[in-house]
């Protein structure tokens, strides 16, 4: 999937996160963006932040997709859940940093309301001891609305014939009178008029254009709603095959996906590789291991291959990206866990761990840590090839793209 053949084929690819999420993909999709007409979001809500670092410019988007900053067309397909209160305030944002804003939003995406976002905070509560620890933006609770038949499209809100008051005689459920939604309603109708569309039909007229889409996904594979570390997981699915149904298109493509050289987790859940004291900590402050959504310092670990051998057969990866290289640096060792340890026996099959998953030890193997990971003369330091190398025989799949920083321009394409 490197720059050169994209120009060449000129195939739609699929972008996903292959650990719980944070990875890097929005730096993957903003370098990649140059040689595709439009970059696609096809699951997710605003719970989900991508970072982009231009210069001194950090850009955060939650809804918006990661082409912004290169004035690609922006495409939000229908198996997004939307806030419009978020969406308003990116697009404001936007407004003062790239010349036009070409937004088409799905008129069947799922909306986020305020009825949504009481109700994730009621049922994290009533989870007690036991939380998820979600964003509390009210993005799995839309998506159970949605299947209830009880939360509004975004074509919905622009129709006198969709029923409020069936989504507000559901809360009162949670023996709380419904919050307000006549002045969302407003804003709502507001950010998406002019906006909505048929996604799908878009995807397939720049393909007969001959122009090519990035299908960007949100979160990462460990966190799908089926395939994840369930109840632990994002209330929608995150693999590759999704971006199909998310967007509404039948084909498939190429899968790129970006995992980082260690592993994070925000919330709750369980985490086998996590690191605890001074060495966790340093990741954390070096690697900037905040939640882009909510700010909460992430949760840091080794390398996990079981799962991530797992997440490249789900999704079908052939190409990964490797991020943040250069965190490890600072890190006077280096682990990756091989296999779980259960009941006296090594398991190196996520599936076979997963119902068990809180209770399994990681075996890990110790490699030669990645100091100085800096390149010179166009070449990585051997101890960072040996790396590359190791994850390429453990993943088999080839690693195309390296991260080594933040901002934009250190990526290097192997």
């Amino acid at each position: 999937m490197s720059k050169a053949k994209k120009k060449k084929k000129k195939e739609n690819a699929t972008i996903v996160g292959l650990q719980w999420g944070d990875e890097g993909k929005g730096k993957i999709v903003d370098y990649l963006a140059d040689d595709f007409e439009a970059v696609a979001r096809f699951n997710g809500g605003s719970n989900a932040g991508h970072t982009i670092v231009i210069g001194r410019e950090r850009h955060v988007f939650h809804l918006l997709p990661s082409g912004a900053p290169k004035g690609k067309e922006l495409l939000i397909g229908p198996g997004v859940a939307v806030d419009p209160v978020v969406l308003s305030e990116e697009v404001a944002l936007l407004a003062g940093r790239v010349t036009q804003l070409d937004l088409r939003v799905d008129g069947r995406c799922t909306l986020v309301t305020p009825l949504e976002k009481v109700m994730d905070v009621a049922i994290e509560e009533m989870r007690g001891a036991r939380p998820l620890g979600t964003t509390r933006r009210g993005v799995g609770p839309a998506y159970a609305m949605r299947a209830l038949r009880l939360a509004p499209r975004a074509i919905d809100i622009f129709s006198d014939n969709f029923d409020f008051n069936s989504a507000r005689t559901f809360h009162r459920f949670l023996s709380e009178p419904p919050p307000s939604i006549s002045e969302w309603l407003s804003l709502s109708r507001k950010v998406l008029k002019g906006k909505l569309g048929d996604v799908a039909s878009r995807v397939a007229e720049l393909n007969e254009e001959g122009k090519a889409v990035i299908f960007e996904g949100s979160q990462g594979t460990l966190l799908d709603v089926f395939f994840g570390t369930y109840p632990y997981v994002t209330g929608a699915p995150t693999i590759a095959n999704y971006a199909a149904a998310g967007l509404g298109i039948s084909t498939n493509t190429d899968v790129l996906g970006v995992l980082k050289c260690y592993t994070t987790r925000v919330g709750a859940g369980p985490f086998p590789t996590e690191i605890r004291g001074r060495v966790g900590e340093k990741i954390r402050e070096v690697g900037k291991e905040y939640g882009a959504t909510t700010g909460r310092p992430r949760r840091v670990g080794w390398l996990d291959l079981v799962a991530l051998r797992y997440a490249v057969r789900l999704n079908g990866v052939k190409e990964l990206a490797l991020s943040k290289v250069d965190v490890l640096e600072h890190v006077k060792e280096l682990k990756v866990c091989a296999a779980y340890r259960l009941d006296g026996r090594e398991i190196e099959d996520f599936y076979e761990a997963l119902s068990r998953i809180e209770d399994v030890k990681p075996v890990y193997r110790e490699l030669k840590p990645l100091l100085h990971a800096e390149m010179t003369d166009g070449r990585f330091p051997r101890t960072v090839e040996s790396f590359i190398e190791l994850l390429e025989e453990e993943l088999k799949a080839r690693i195309s793209l390296v991260s080594y920083g933040e901002e934009r321009s250190r990526t290097i394409e192997r």
